[in-house]
């Protein structure tokens, strides 16, 4: 009986634990974070890191990012799954790493 209530304790405990890592929230606008001065919050020291992964999307069909004054964005390459690592050769040919594999066969 001792080792199912340790075990039961011990699985609350790394819940408690695990969870204690979420539920950061943004103190600052974005505004106030971007342009020449950026206002930054101090570090918050925790035990476990706030980690957030952003969702990659595409641009939607015929809308490009707004480039700064004098400067033009352009799509270097289309069709890509994953994208992960550019490597450029001396000859300045452009080679693109993928991390998805292939669609199986059904």
């Amino acid at each position: 009986m001792m080792p199912v209530r340790l075990a039961a304790f011990l699985s609350l405990a790394l819940l408690c634990l695990a969870l204690s890592g979420c539920g950061d929230e943004a103190t600052l606008p974005v505004d106030a974070g971007t342009g020449p001065n950026p206002e930054l919050p101090p570090p918050v020291q925790t035990l476990l890191p706030t980690v957030v992964l952003a969702h990659a999307k595409g641009w939607p069909e015929g809308v490009k990012p707004k480039p700064a004054a004098g400067f033009t964005v352009n799509a270097f390459a289309t069709g890509l799954d994953h994208p992960r690592w550019l490597h450029v050769l001396p000859n300045g040919d452009v080679l693109v790493a993928e991390s998805a594999a292939p669609p199986q066969p059904t």
